[in-house]
């Protein structure tokens, strides 16, 4: 449906990823399914941190806002199955969402119900929800917005980052 609100994509060169200076943990790579000329490729990290900031200013105002991290995994994907938190604040208010995962854990691992898992977009890649804002007239500021898995310090491989998209609810 379409809303006539901005919908913004920032692309993993906009996005601050911890590590990825370092050509043994990450690689920028060009895949021809992104929307972007390069897109950020895992090699190999025990934590895993992805930020990006976006100025209120480039989204429609008197609207509810979510963020997801738009990714996919290659076919030797390791580690991604560990609970992660998300953040997502604007004008001092933000939402921490906990048990977020970039992959299913095995079927014989318990499930909550507040577990939070990617689903696969119509474009091919993967989208998890970071959370989710309000944006009205006179407010002003950054949205900042974070996935996170920094206590389980197993190595993680095989995560492609495209970037954030922000969309109205």
């Amino acid at each position: 449906m379409e809303t006539g609100k901005n919908c913004y994509m920032l692309g993993a060169k906009e996005l601050y990823i911890a590590l990825q200076e370092d050509n043994e943990c990450w690689k920028w790579g060009h895949i021809p399914e992104s929307r972007f000329a390069e897109v950020c490729i895992l090699k190999k990290v025990c934590w895993l941190q992805i930020r990006g900031k976006i100025a209120s200013v480039m989204l429609s105002q008197n609207s509810t806002y979510v963020a997801y991290l738009v990714f996919r995994t290659t076919s030797n994907s390791k580690g991604l199955s560990v609970t992660s938190k998300t953040t997502v604040s604007f004008n001092g208010i933000g939402m921490v969402t906990e048990n977020v995962y970039l992959q299913r854990p095995k079927a014989c691992e318990i499930w909550q119900e507040n577990d939070v898992f990617p689903h696969r977009r119509k474009d091919g890649w993967m989208e998890i929800k970071l959370g989710e804002f309000e944006y009205n007239e006179g407010d002003s500021g950054e949205v900042e917005m974070t996935f996170e898995e920094v206590k389980d310090l197993h190595w993680k491989e095989g995560l492609i980052v495209e970037g954030i998209e922000l969309r109205p609810k």
